[in-house]
């Protein structure tokens, strides 16, 4: 309960149960505190990671952390008081890797991250042109679309292309993947496909040979060879499609309601993990009308190619226009342009129910491994019915000729009797988004120019290859001393993870995805180890379930943990507490657990997502922690977290809620 003892009282009845005890008579010579927050927990991520009961504010400031009587001295009859009645405030949380601009619904034609069927896709695209009446030949861009999950056959659709072909014979489709990486299109779109020389010639068995020959690792194709509709990474940008998760025009308003999103989540400082320099404005006028109620880094994304020239890209150009953004945008209170965004790799995801299976195109150190599937198509389900010997005599002779193979009627006959398809003969140890010598001299001149270093890493070689980069950067440049980081980190090799500790890499995983997941994992785990079935998937000896998502080793050997939810990925919610919930347990609600060996304490993934994420961001003298002098960025949840995991509750951290979040002492969320 709140109390005051002036008019206007501090409205948190809906928040706070029990009376206030009598108060002390407050010592004359200290200043009277705002803000009293007494009879909690307050976890205060402080470098001894203690914790107290109380704390008072006056002002944008925190003025006392301590005990309850501490805090009562420092009220007069105008604080406002909050008794916790045993709830928990924690610092400002930190999503350190998010792109907050696509975190709520734009009104867009929206999967929502739904499950569908291929009939379910199809009818709801159908359905999305029929509302918008949309003109013959016009674009529908879909959002949220699952990748991961669903897509099952069904209808009698059995691709991705055959289902959106259905629903749109006359206008050019694409499904974004909720996570940034995959796509789907029909025939429509596909025709619309651009050459190097800008010549339309569409993508088909012939041009995949031809023109996008560089492109096969993230096109998916079926038994002839023709496109599935699957189109990953860059190969999106061939069909020359409306803008996706990093662009797009915004509804008026759009702004304002990501930011009470991010309150409502007890988020005051944010990194957008992809900015491209048109957003820019877009934060400035949200700063500009008062509205913004959060703490900024922009970790800037520039388009690559359209940096190219003759022999290789202009990197002096790129850091240059990045300084320039940041000589209009820093000066700006709350919004930091100090960070630039690099995507060494793409996803680990690969396709078992497509046939010939597609594999994922993460960089990776080992070749893929070839699953054959059993497929159910009614079910939609695919049982691992073993793999293909790659280095067998026939399969190098396949990859002698593979052209041969390929033509459709070679290919069906080959299937018939090899039970498995040419395609299957590949050796591929996934792709790197750009040329290694590219990425090294890109983080080296970033790094000169006194600019932070945001990395997208999946595959455990993206991963060698960032540490690589940082090594010869710290060789060429010393130790400047800049807080550089990776993101998501989905699998590092054994040889890799002290050079890693080493350097001192912040480390921005999305713990959310350490969850074990059975129709997710199976578009992972048997593309990296050979397993005898499904029974196989949680093998905790193999090479993948020893190297997923390794927080915990990579933190005990000198590497910061960090905390971000990548959101939209996987769902628009931030997920704070289901992040920090799977930092600590990594399982899911049948107990299997994914690479225990990788769990952290609660106070570890509390001071990921904060303390950390200040120092990260550049800003821990100022928040990130609860101590006095910092500003009063705090969030007030209904339960105790240390508590739930002294019970061996942890599992429950999740179910958390935010009461109250205050920035710079001020409330924005209740």
């Amino acid at each position: 309960m709140t109390t005051r003892h002036s008019a206007g009282a501090f409205a948190l009845a809906t928040l706070l149960l029990s009376g206030c005890s009598e108060r002390p008579v407050p010592d004359v010579d200290a200043e009277p505190a705002d803000k009293v927050f007494v009879g909690g927990t307050v976890y205060t991520a402080n470098a001894e990671q203690a914790t107290v009961t109380a704390l008072a504010v006056s002002g944008e400031r925190i003025v006392y952390v301590g005990d309850d009587a501490g805090a009562r001295a420092l009220m007069n009859d105008s604080t406002e008081v909050v008794d916790l009645n045993g709830r928990m405030v924690l610092p400002g949380l930190h999503d350190m890797h998010i792109h907050p601009m696509r975190i709520v619904d734009d009104g867009s034609c929206d999967i929502g991250s739904e499950p569908l069927n291929l009939a379910e896709l199809s009818s709801l695209v159908e359905g999305c042109i029929a509302e918008r009446a949309l003109p013959e030949g016009e674009w529908l861009p879909v959002s949220q679309w699952n990748f991961a999950v669903g897509n099952r056959p069904a209808g009698g659709f059995d691709s991705l292309r055959e289902a959106l072909d259905a629903a749109a014979p006359k206008h050019p489709v694409i499904l974004w993947g909720n996570d940034g990486h995959h796509g789907a299109v029909n025939s429509a779109a596909l025709a619309r496909a651009v050459n190097d020389r800008g010549v339309i010639v569409g993508i088909s068995a012939a041009t995949l040979a031809t023109d996008f020959a560089d492109y096969r690792e993230t096109i998916g194709v079926d038994a002839s060879g023709e496109p599935n509709g699957e189109l990953h990474e860059t190969a999106r940008d061939l069909v020359q499609p409306p803008n996706g998760l990093l662009g797009g025009e915004l509804p008026p308003g759009h702004m304002q309601k990501v930011a009470k999103k991010l309150a409502a989540n007890g988020i005051t400082t944010l990194m957008d993990a992809a900015t491209p320099p048109q957003s820019l404005p877009v934060y400035k006028d949200l700063l500009d009308s008062g509205g913004m109620n959060f703490n900024l880094s922009t970790a800037v994304f520039l388009d690559v190619p359209s940096y190219h020239r003759e022999g290789g890209v202009d990197v002096s150009r790129m850091v240059a226009d990045i300084e320039l953004l940041r000589a209009e945008f820093d000066p700006l209170p709350q919004l930091t342009v100090d960070t630039a965004k690099i995507f060494v790799d793409g996803v680990m995801e690969g396709n078992p129910l497509n046939d010939p299976p597609t594999l994922p195109n993460a960089a990776v150190i080992n070749p893929y491994q070839q699953p054959r599937f059993a497929l159910d198509m009614e079910a939609g389900t695919a049982e691992i019915a073993g793999y293909v010997d790659t280095n067998s005599e026939i399969c190098q002779k396949v990859r002698d000729a593979m052209d041969h193979y390929l033509a459709p009627q070679v290919n069906a006959v080959f299937r018939r009797e090899f039970g498995f398809y040419p395609q299957q003969c590949r050796i591929s140890r996934g792709v790197l988004e750009h040329p290694a010598d590219f990425l090294h001299a890109y983080m080296r001149e970033l790094d000169k120019a006194g600019i932070k270093i945001h990395a997208h890493v999946i595959g455990d070689r993206a991963a060698r290859t960032a540490v690589e980069g940082f090594e010869a950067l710290r060789s060429a440049n010393g130790n400047s001393g800049l807080l550089h980081s990776l993101a998501h980190i989905h699998m590092v090799a054994p040889d890799d993870f002290q050079r890693i500790g080493d350097l001192g890499l912040y480390l921005v995983f999305t713990y959310a995805w350490a969850a074990p997941e059975f129709f997710y994992d199976m578009t992972v785990n048997p593309f990296i180890d050979q397993l005898a079935g499904v029974e196989d998937l949680y093998r905790a000896d193999s090479y993948y379930m020893t190297n997923v998502y390794p927080a915990a080793q990579l933190a005990n050997l000198g590497a910061v943990l960090a905390g971000g939810s990548d959101a939209p990925v996987d769902t628009r919610e931030p997920r704070p507490f289901y992040n920090i919930q799977q930092a600590v347990t990594r399982a899911n609600t049948d107990g299997v657990v994914m690479n225990a060996a990788g769990r952290v304490s609660t106070r570890a993934a509390l001071d990921a997502y904060t303390i950390h994420g200040a120092q990260l961001f550049g800003h821990a003298d100022q928040t990130g922690s609860l101590e006095v002098g910092k500003y009063a960025d705090l969030v007030v949840i209904d339960r105790d977290l240390l508590a739930l995991e002294a019970e061996g509750r942890a599992d429950t951290i999740a179910e958390a809620e935010v009461l109250l979040t205050l920035f710079r002492g001020k409330v924005v969320y209740r």
